[in-house]
């Protein structure tokens, strides 16, 4: 009986043993993942600050380049929006004149090209004007007309220019090839914006070009 007394007591002790090293083992768990945890805290706290910080700065540098930007877009505005509004006068102009001075007009770009044309002959191709009226107009400024053949603005190589509707121009082009000379609304047009663009819109404007 002795014997198995002792036994008993071993066993209990065994468990008593085995419950405090689980108990202990537990408990050093719990630390343990309090520790991971603050660390895991600490570090999502420190990737967030990072990540914060990395996105303010990029919103401050977009920023910077918006309030640089606007001053530019602002004179960008200005710039299209007297040129659009000096090249509706002008249409607005072509269009109260008659086929006669339109033609005239563009005759009037000869004097830019010199003795380029007084020896030699020209084929000319004609849009928007009249054929016969356009032949009987060169001759008169002195050019030596071979032939005269209509074309299509499309096909002339000219660039349309923004709010200007009327499409009229000759291309003089020499017998020998040498020679090619582009006289149309649409080159006289953009040497008056190029030229008179500030003098226009003053004019246009009231004396004041908008700010």
């Amino acid at each position: 009986m002795e014997e198995l007394r002792s036994t008993a007591v071993l066993e209990k002790k065994i468990e008593d043993d085995a419950r405090k090293k689980a108990e202990q083992i537990l408990s050093d768990a719990d630390k343990s993942c309090e520790q991971i945890m603050r660390q895991v805290d600490d570090r999502l706290s420190a990737f967030k600050n990072e990540k914060q910080k990395h996105y303010d700065d990029i919103l401050s540098q977009h920023k910077k380049d918006l309030d640089a930007s606007v001053p530019l877009e602002k004179s960008r505005f200005v710039v299209s929006f007297v040129s659009s509004s000096v090249a509706q006068a002008i249409n607005d102009y072509l269009k109260n004149l008659s086929a006669e001075k339109r033609i005239s007009a563009v005759l009037s770009m000869l004097k830019n090209f010199g003795s380029l044309t007084s020896k030699k002959t020209f084929d000319a191709s004609v849009y928007g004007f009249d054929v016969n009226s356009t032949k009987e107009e060169l001759e008169k400024a002195g050019l030596k007309i071979n032939s005269c053949s209509q074309i299509a603005f499309e096909k002339s190589g000219e660039a349309a220019i923004d709010k200007i509707d009327i499409h009229e121009g000759i291309i003089l082009t020499s017998e020998d090839k040498t020679v090619k000379i582009r006289l149309t609304l649409e080159e006289l047009v953009s040497e008056l914006i190029d030229k008179y663009r500030n003098e226009l819109a003053v004019t246009l404007f009231g004396g004041r070009i908008p700010e």
